[in-house]
């Protein structure tokens, strides 16, 4: 019954994620998704280049194309569910990636948590989710999720680009984006 339930709920998720409903994803978050969120946030606002370069791609590219612009996002307020949505949605192109993913056999069951194997096109890659239930219905710890599209990213960018400054000089050129660079690698505080 759990496992049903879960996964009509990962299903609804998606659902969200295709229909760009980002509030409710970020409602439906826990866990080292929400964690993560946050330290990308705190990156946001204080790290350069030198840390920026020790995070993956994904994050990297996420903080840069939002300090970037003419004016930085202003983010104040913003939670961890919403630091994880941004940068996971960040490189829209691999948003059909959320379309792929389903939720296989548990790896470990409790009463109210499940660690289900995520099956990308129906083939289990290692990947893992955690589904909690609450009063409030099922969220999802998708850290592993994140990593998958990460690592993919990191692929896409070596293989067209050769490394990652090409392929943001590249991508703001595409999109006749106006971005200021200096400033994007500039941390915010502290600048």
């Amino acid at each position: 019954m759990s496992l049903n339930a879960a996964k009509a709920a990962f299903d609804s998720l998606k659902s969200d994620f295709r229909d760009g409903r980002f509030p409710m994803i970020g409602a439906r978050l826990c866990g080292e998704a929400v964690e993560w969120g946050q330290r990308l946030l705190d990156l946001y606002r204080t790290a350069g280049r030198d840390e920026l370069e020790k995070v993956d791609a994904m994050a990297r590219f996420w903080v840069l194309r939002y300090r970037g612009m003419p004016e930085s996002a202003d983010l104040t307020g913003a939670d961890g569910a919403a630091g994880f949505v941004m940068a996971f949605t960040a490189f829209p192109y691999l948003d059909l990636m959320m379309e792929a993913w389903e939720l296989g056999e548990p790896v470990e069951e409790g009463a109210d948590r499940l660690r289900l194997r995520a099956l990308f096109d129906g083939k289990d890659e290692g990947d893992v989710v955690t589904a909690v239930r609450s009063a409030l219905g099922w969220s999802f710890d998708l850290m592993g999720l994140y990593r998958a599209k990460a690592r993919t990213f990191e692929n896409f960018i070596n293989v067209e680009y050769g490394d990652f400054d090409s392929f943001v000089d590249y991508y703001v050129a595409e999109h006749d984006l106006d971005f200021n660079f200096e400033q994007a690698w500039r941390p915010l505080i502290g600048a």
